[in-house]
């Protein structure tokens, strides 16, 4: 039997039957078995015609060694003649590919039409095993085994695009389905999928995890790119004893012509333990090796107008933040000032700008540069308002359905959006002047695009040979092309898989806003949105920066959206405001704020300093694939001052609850441990055996904490500097009887830290004047004083 091998898998392939198998190495748990292809498509004649792998020939030819993005590997070539009326006339081919070092089959399909006329392209299936009658087959002939005894079956499903819900599902749950979705679809939805509502029923765009909770083994399978198509998974888990699991790339009814091929991108198959502290990693990184992600070095971190001003924001409202952060530098260093929506005659018309803004683009670009920040300008380039003039100037411009109407695109801004085509020249050609003349006349170097998901949207195209994901990629390359390799480029409402490798930044949420959960016109209406999981809110935000946080730094740097910590024009309560906060630190993503910083209580600084600057790791969230909005994040850090565990603790429900944690259970060691609450500044002593609790957190709130070892010294025990409480401190020397560190903050601030010393301390100065070392209790010493950006802390005992 033909197969493949290398430490971590083997797989092996029927040559009968062309029915493929995939295990660990020396095991035979968790294994896939009998994984079939498939397709589905019309003949030249219009009829359809769907294939599910029977075969009347099979070449397969012997495995050789070939060098790829993923080092060198091993390959397996497969030629199919599918069986079945009116498919003579095709072949299909299947690579399969497994890399020496890593621990993932990949395997892509070519589809050729060796006959006269063209067919059209509906679907093709990278793989199908198990059963979708919902119950298993005695003996099955495709199943997905996990594990040898049944356990509890869950299902990580990834969205769409940027706005759309990514979480854990159960096995007795639903996949969350919208009731706007006649109105709000085409934002949200790839339109493509199959529409499930059953119990255990679930889709997922580009990757997914099944995974055995009970024993704690899980598949991750899906693209490693979409340029070619977009795809999706669907999973049935109703008997926990056969899953069934489909991986299909959509065709979009593209043509294959005569003496033609398609060909999907990479698929990728592998086990991982859901436990691990980085689960998903071998399949993120190969992602971003296929397409070359861009990851930049620095995080930015900024202002923005849209959640206060929104739409309604001027020219004035631009310079008076501006001004206030060029006040508030020493202590909010913030870079970068992004203009978002608002500032432009219509959605659509995006080379005139409002009367509110008189000296125009160009000028206010300088003005923001001469500051000291970088200007940032929002785009989105693919979608026009209905009351726009660009309906009435270019009609042809517009992506068209069956019957010639313009594709909906949704409804924003109170009216009716459409669709651009962006394989039609003229399309290419504004688009591409708008980016050009956004960066080199206005001097935009950083971009935030918009509704990218317009560009996807499925329609009739004035290129009709590309496929939805090939037209989106086509999109994006002319963006990038447009703006040059240094501009700054950010994604947001973005299908996924064709940004990577050409966006630096990307939204990976729905909108936040000053609410924690959604509402509608007025708070009577709002009750009808509460469980949806699409509309604005700090709730829905929350649920996708913890589920997506394992993209950052992989893909691109993840943008969790906007931190809002005012206490007027906001209906968030402290608590809530602690809880964004939280999240958005521990995920290390890009920082932005969007409060009137010019009429902002200085007492709300506080969330906004302890942010900055911005740590450069994000936090694992346990029970990711337990629960749908994980509830306990862990970021284990190891830095000058040693190794210590921050925590975040949330009660995401409606009532207070108390939260029990146990230490053993988080990693840490049966020994005593000092444990530091940031935003409350207090510090208690956790004794060997005794479990973290939490009392009575109001609802929707956080606990931010570190735990260290509680030891004689010298230890840093708390900081009241950075969140991280210790991630500021940048070197540590001790000696006998002596003690030396050194903070870089880049910013200045008063603050507090409480250490851990061998004997009381005799002396202590920063940066040479002595300061008072006060004792705290536990045998701990308090440090009160002010970092001006740096500073040197010296104590002898």
């Amino acid at each position: 039997m033909p197969s493949l091998a290398n430490r971590f898998l083997e797989f092996a392939l029927d040559a009968n039957t062309a029915l493929w198998s995939l295990r660990p190495a020396g095991a035979e748990f968790p294994a896939l078995r009998g994984v079939r292809v498939g397709f589905a498509l019309r003949d030249p004649g219009g009829q359809r015609l769907k294939w599910e792998g029977a075969v009347y020939a099979v070449e397969v030819s012997a495995a050789e060694r070939v060098d790829t993005r993923h080092g060198p590997a091993s390959r397996l070539v497969a030629a199919l003649r599918p069986a079945g009326p009116g498919l003579t006339a095709l072949e299909l081919v299947v690579e399969f590919v497994l890399p020496e070092a890593h621990p993932g089959l990949h395997w892509r399909l070519h589809l050729r039409n060796r006959g006269e006329g063209p067919f059209r392209l509906r679907e093709l299936e990278l793989a199908v095993v198990g059963s979708r009658l919902g119950f298993s087959l005695q003996p099955p002939v495709s199943a997905l085994h996990l594990h040898p005894e049944v356990g509890h079956l869950a299902f990580f499903s990834n969205g769409y695009q940027s706005w759309s819900f990514t979480g854990a599902l159960q096995a007795g749950m639903t996949l969350p389905l919208s009731r706007f979705n006649w109105l709000e679809g085409p934002k949200f939805l790839n339109l493509r999928n199959p529409v499930v509502n059953g119990l255990g029923h679930f889709t997922s765009d580009m990757f997914a995890v099944l995974g055995d909770r009970t024993h704690n083994t899980a598949l991750v399978a899906g693209f490693l790119a979409q340029r070619e198509q977009f795809g999706h998974l669907e999973a049935l888990v109703v008997d926990a004893r056969s899953p069934y699991l489909r991986l299909a790339a959509h065709g979009d009814d593209v043509p294959v012509p005569s003496g033609g091929e398609r060909v999907t991108d990479w698929a990728y198959a592998g086990f991982i333990q859901p436990d691990a502290p980085d689960p998903l990693a071998e399949y993120l990184e190969a992602v971003a090796r296929e397409n070359a992600a861009r990851v930049p070095v620095r995080t930015p971190v900024g202002w923005c107008s849209w959640y206060h001003y929104y739409d309604r924001v001027t020219e004035r409202d631009i310079l008076s933040n501006l001004s206030a952060i060029e006040r508030l530098r020493d202590r909010l260093p913030l870079d970068f000032v992004q203009l978002d929506d608002g500032y432009q005659a219509q959605v659509g018309d995006w080379f005139e700008t409002k009367p509110t803004f008189p000296h125009g683009l160009a000028w206010l670009a300088a003005r923001i540069q001469s500051s000291g920040c970088t200007p940032g300008l929002w785009l989105a380039p693919y979608i026009v308002r209905s009351d726009a003039q660009l309906n009435r100037r270019h009609p042809e411009w517009f992506l068209r359905d069956a019957r010639g109407r313009r594709v909906s695109a949704g409804f924003n801004w109170l009216r009716w959006c459409y669709a651009l085509d962006p394989t039609h020249p003229g399309v290419r050609e504004h688009t591409q002047r708008l980016i050009q003349t956004a960066v080199q006349e206005w001097g935009f170097p950083y971009l935030k695009l918009d509704f990218l998901y317009a560009a996807a949207l499925p329609g009739r195209r004035y290129d009709a040979t590309l496929t939805r994901a090939q037209a989106m990629r086509l999109a994006l390359e002319d963006i990038r092309a447009a703006a040059g390799p240094d501009t700054f480029l950010l994604g947001c409402g973005c299908p996924l898989g064709p940004a990577v490798g050409i966006v630096d930044g990307m939204r990976i949420s729905t909108d936040v806003a000053p609410n924690w959960n959604p509402e509608l016109l007025a708070p009577m209406f709002s009750r009808w949105v509460e469980s949806e999981l699409g509309f604005v809110s700090a709730r829905n935000a929350v649920q996708n920066i913890i589920s997506r946080a394992p993209l950052h730094r992989r893909w691109w740097l993840n943008d969790p959206d906007c931190l809002l910590v005012r206490d007027e024009a906001s209906r968030l309560t402290e608590a809530e405001v602690r809880s964004l906060a939280t999240v958005i630190a521990l995920s290390g993503g890009m920082f932005l704020v969007s409060d009137d910083l010019t009429r902002l209580n200085p007492e709300r600084y506080r969330y906004i300093a302890a942010l900055l600057p911005v740590l450069q790791a994000r936090a694992h969230a346990r029970g990711w694939l337990a629960e749908r909005t994980p509830d306990t994040l862990t970021l284990p850090l190891l830095g000058a001052a040693g190794e210590w565990l921050v925590l975040g603790i949330f009660n995401w429900g409606e009532l207070p609850h108390t939260r029990r944690l146990d230490p053993v259970a988080l990693g840490l060691p049966p020994a005593p441990h000092f444990v530091a609450d940031f935003w409350d500044n207090v510090v208690t002593r956790l004794e060997a055996g005794q479990p973290l609790v939490f009392r009575d957190m109001p609802p929707h709130s956080a606990h931010l904490v570190t735990v260290r070892p509680a030891t004689n010294g010298p230890a840093l025990v708390s900081s009241s500097f950075h969140f991280s409480q210790g991630a500021e401190v940048a070197w540590w020397e001790a000696a006998e009887g002596r003690l030396s560190f050194r903070i870089e903050l880049g910013r200045v601030s008063e603050g507090e830290m409480q250490l851990a010393l061998p004997a009381p301390p005799r002396s202590a100065s920063v940066e040479g004047r002595p300061v008072e070392a006060v004792p705290a209790g536990l045998g701990l010493y308090s440090l009160a004083f002010t970092v001006e950006k740096t500073a040197e802390v010296t104590l002898t005992w």
